[in-house]
């Protein structure tokens, strides 16, 4: 199949054209799952107040944040808000051995991970600061909050924009960067090969640590469209 070269926007990230979606149409439903709906006007509210955050944190480009979550539109909440603080998130199965998680969390070297409560006790101990999203994707209590938010330098396309490791069934595991640029890359292609558009919904089934879940994901939401997350039994 042949695809035409694809023309980028002006953006530079694609926390860019998330952006853009909810300015434009902040009532329409970019998240959905068996409880409830999230508009895109939430997402961008709530992914905005965790940027914040994470840049008192110090979180810009090039810097790498753990993501612990389950799949649900709370764990975009989280993603959207790693990338709109500038940094690059680096997703985290709760389900993994303490093992594993351990290793990713040393090797990725994250100042921080965003993460749920039940799921905070698993997480090994490590010197990092948890930051915690409940159910409505808002930030819990945080000895940093309330303090000035710094300002600082916007991602570029060249800078990193998530990190995901190999199985390690041959070894080590090792982690694979990607940038802003091959991730609008494929965004474009995805929305070009098989014409996304707003009114689209799409579902999302893949373990966020798998690949697969990013194109279940940027390019609906850089296209307006709105993403379901099946429950368990029916994904399985």
């Amino acid at each position: 199949m042949n695809i035409a070269p694809t023309s980028f926007p002006e953006v530079e990230t694609v926390a860019d054209l998330v952006a853009f979606q909810a300015a434009v149409r902040p009532n329409a439903i970019a998240l959905a799952s068996t409880n409830r709906v999230w508009t895109y006007r939430e997402l961008d509210e709530r992914a905005s107040a965790l940027a914040d955050m994470l840049r008192i944190l110090g979180v810009g480009p090039e810097v790498v944040v753990g993501l612990c979550m389950p799949r649900s539109p709370t764990m975009v909440v989280g993603a959207l808000g790693i990338l709109k603080a500038g940094g690059a998130y680096l997703p985290l199965d709760p389900a993994y051995p303490a093992a594993r998680l351990a290793v990713l969390l040393e090797d990725g070297q994250v100042p921080a991970v965003v993460t749920g409560e039940l799921i905070m006790e698993r997480l090994p101990r490590g010197i990092y600061h948890t930051i915690l999203l409940n159910d409505l994707g808002r930030v819990a209590d945080f000895p940093a909050l309330g303090q000035c938010i710094p300002a600082m330098a916007a991602a570029t396309p060249k800078n990193l924009a998530y990190v995901i490791y190999t199985s390690g069934s041959t070894g080590q595991p090792k982690g694979v960067e990607i940038t802003h640029e091959s991730l609008l890359n494929l965004v474009h292609w995805h929305q070009q090969a098989f014409g996304v558009k707003s009114a689209d919904r799409a579902s999302q089934i893949a373990n966020v640590c798998f690949d697969a879940a990013v194109w279940e994901i940027w390019p609906y939401l850089a296209s307006g469209a709105s993403v379901h997350f099946a429950e368990e039994e029916p994904r399985r």
